[in-house]
Formats: structure tokens, sequence, C-alpha cells
């Protein structure tokens, strides 16, 4: 029980480290126990490693951990890939053989597409690339139209030196923009972007079907090795959690090589749900965790009360000359929205391409009616966001237009 309790335990710090690590920065975990303890990992954990080696050690452990972790987290390393192949191969190395000859012929059957459908769409996912170049550069200008909220027409990248397109990113692990950035991925040494996202949800729901798959085979053996080691009529007796936990406990030691991978998948499917539902989540509201981001920088200033809304046909006397490549997209919208502590006030100028106020005249102006102030980010437009089916069929790589 004591070896079986510190496994156990191991899978479950190793689940909750990684849960914290790759979610602790969303949005949704802000000002949360999540964010805290990302914050402990990343920033008050290092901050006191560097006070105590500088007054024992004088800085030198701090440097030899600067250039490991520079490497670790600042280079496009294999590291954590090789860590995920690995905990895949070898715990359906141990479960499989020894779960095998207690399989029925269905699940023989299931059993081999359940395991190497991971593999393949993890191949995609690495393979894939969502990279902008010089030659796909005009086609990706196509791809989406500018919101002139969260990306604007005529910004260059500072690095790949090209206009940047609507919904892109300039990644610095890739060391390119990427097409419809999500994010960078240390799981698959790429970023997730237009071309792959398939791939990697249906990474996702291929990895959370093979834990629940596998769970439910663990627990149908286990059950099998109970039946044999405890009387049905002693287990109608058995009550309470405890006696239930020491009973299921016993088993497991009883069949350690079931019983561990079995541990190990109810532990993880947590985990590939999680990111699955999340994502899931963003198809719906037709967002990328990139874009994620900065809508909550926006809904800051909406709650506090900073942002302001009003039409652009109502501001300037021509309509701005559409974009013809905006035509071709499905969602359109009319509003200016600008951040400000004050409503713009009468006579101010506008840079009609940032949404930005060019010049504010003096404060004894009254402010412009035509500007409303925000309250909710219901009141915002998102023209990314076509109701769930389109936004779905966007993502997959079918045609919404």
């Amino acid at each position: 029980m004591g070896a079986l309790r510190t496994v156990g335990l191991v899978i479950l710090a190793v689940s909750a480290f990684t849960f914290i690590a790759l979610f602790g920065r969303l949005p949704a975990f802000r000002k949360t126990p999540v964010a805290w303890l990302h914050r402990v990992l990343w920033v008050y954990f290092p901050n006191g490693i560097a006070i105590v080696d500088n007054r024992l050690f004088g800085g030198r452990v701090l440097r030899c951990w600067n250039r490991s972790g520079s490497y670790v987290l600042k280079e496009n390393h294999p590291l954590v890939l090789i860590f995920f192949v690995s905990l895949l191969v070898i715990g359906e190395g141990i479960f499989v053989p020894t779960a095998w000859p207690r399989l029925s012929s269905i699940h023989r059957l299931w059993v081999p597409a359940t395991i190497s459908l991971p593999y393949f769409l993890l191949y995609k996912c690495i393979v894939t690339k969502s990279f902008i170049t010089a030659e796909n550069h005009a086609e990706e200008m196509r791809r989406y139209p500018y919101d002139r909220v969260l990306f604007h027409p005529g910004h260059q990248c500072s690095t790949c030196k090209f206009l940047k397109p609507a919904r892109s990113k300039h990644c610095s692990f890739c060391r390119a923009c990427i097409s419809r950035h999500d994010h960078h991925c240390v799981w698959l040494m790429n970023c997730v972007g237009a071309n792959n996202c398939v791939y990697f949800i249906s990474l996702l729901v291929s990895l959370s079907v093979m834990l629940i798959y596998g769970s439910y085979l663990g627990h149908s053996i286990l059950s099998g090795t109970l039946k044999q080691m405890v009387p049905p009529e002693i287990q109608e007796a058995m009550q309470g959690w405890t006696t239930w936990i020491n009973t299921w406990g016993i088993v497991i030691a009883a069949d350690p090589k079931i019983g561990t991978v079995f541990l190990l998948m109810v532990m993880t499917a947590p985990l590939s749900i999680s990111f699955l539902a999340y994502h899931t989540y963003l198809i719906w509201a037709g967002v990328t965790t990139n874009e994620s981001a900065k809508w909550t920088d926006w809904k800051e200033d909406v709650e506090d009360g900073f942002v302001f809304k009003t039409n652009r046909s109502l501001i300037f006397d021509s309509p701005l000359p559409m974009d013809p490549y905006d035509q071709l997209w499905p969602v359109h919208t009319d509003q200016i929205l600008v951040t400000d502590e004050n409503p713009p006030t009468e006579g101010c100028l506008l840079a009609s391409e940032s949404n930005c106020i060019a010049r504010r005249p003096g404060s004894d102006i009254p402010p412009d009616p035509r500007w409303k102030r925000i309250h909710t980010m219901r009141d915002i437009d998102n023209i990314y966001d076509m109701g769930f089916w389109y936004n779905l069929r966007d993502v997959i790589g079918l045609s919404v237009r």
C-alpha cells in the first residue's frame, strides 16, 4: 500500500504541476489559486533561489540555472515531446501486453486503433507548419479581414519584414509569423495555427478517448481481479470510503502493471479533457488563445469604464474604403472603439486605421454625444465569431464565405 500510495501521489503531483505550468497564465484563471501557484512556480520560487544563491554562492548557481533555463524556456527543444512520447510508449507497453489475454474480441479490434491514432495525429501536428513566408504572404493576407480592434492594417513584422496578416503573430520560438496563431505548444515543438489546428483538436479528442477507454478497460480488468480476491457477499458488506479505498488499493497492488497504468490514465485524463474543453470553448467564442488574452485586456478596460464606441459612418463623412478581401468575409461591423478615461469630445480627430484619438481639444469642449460608453463585452462585435458551426468549419479548413 505504501508504494502504491507513493505512485499515486507522484502521478497526481506531475499532473497538477503540468496543469499549473500550462494553464496558469490563461485569462480564465486570473485572480484564482491556479494563477497564484503559477506565479509561485515561475516568479516567487526563482526569485527565492536567486536571493539564497547571492548570499551563499555569489550567484554561481543562478548563472548555471539561467543557462539551463534559457535552453528549456526559450529554445524550441524536444525534451517535452520526448517525455510525452515516452510516457505514451511505456504506459502502452506495460498495459497492452498484460491486458491483451483478458480482452474480448471486440476490444482487441478497438485497442490497436485507439492507441495508434494519437501517434499519427501527433506526427501531423509536428510536421504541418502554419508559417507565413514570402511565397504564401499574399494568400495569407486574403485569409482574414482586419477587425480594427485586435488587428489593424499596415502593421509590419519587425523580424519578417512584411505586413502582418490579420490574426497572425510572430513566434520567437519558431522564428516565423504564424497564420491564425493560437499558441506555441512545447509538446509539439510547433505552433498551433491555421494549417494544423484541426490536427491539434483531433489529437486532444483522440487522447481523451484513449485515456477514458483505457481507464474503462483497466477498471473492468481490476474488477475481475476484485471478484477473484473478494467474494461478492463480502463486497456487499463493505461500507465506507476508507474500506473501499483500502480494498481497491490491495487489488491494484495485486495487479501492479494494470493498476499503475490505470492510476496514470485516471489522473491524466482530466488534463487532456480540460485542454479539449478549453479549445472547444475557444471555437464556440470565435477566438484563439492569443486573441483570448487580447480580449481580456479589453474586458478589463470595459469593466473600468474606459471604452467608448460609435459607428464609423457617424464619424467620417466618406466611408472608409473597404478592402476587397473584407467583402468575402460573412461578418461585418461598423464599430469604432477607443479607450480613454473620458469620452471623446466634439471636434476630436480620430486615426481611422488605429481607432486612436490623434488629438483631443481642450477640456472645456463638451463630450461628443455620438460616442457611447461600453459597459459589457456583449456590446463589442467580434467579426471572427460566426457562430459555432461556421467557427468549426473555419478551424477545420472548410470555406465559410
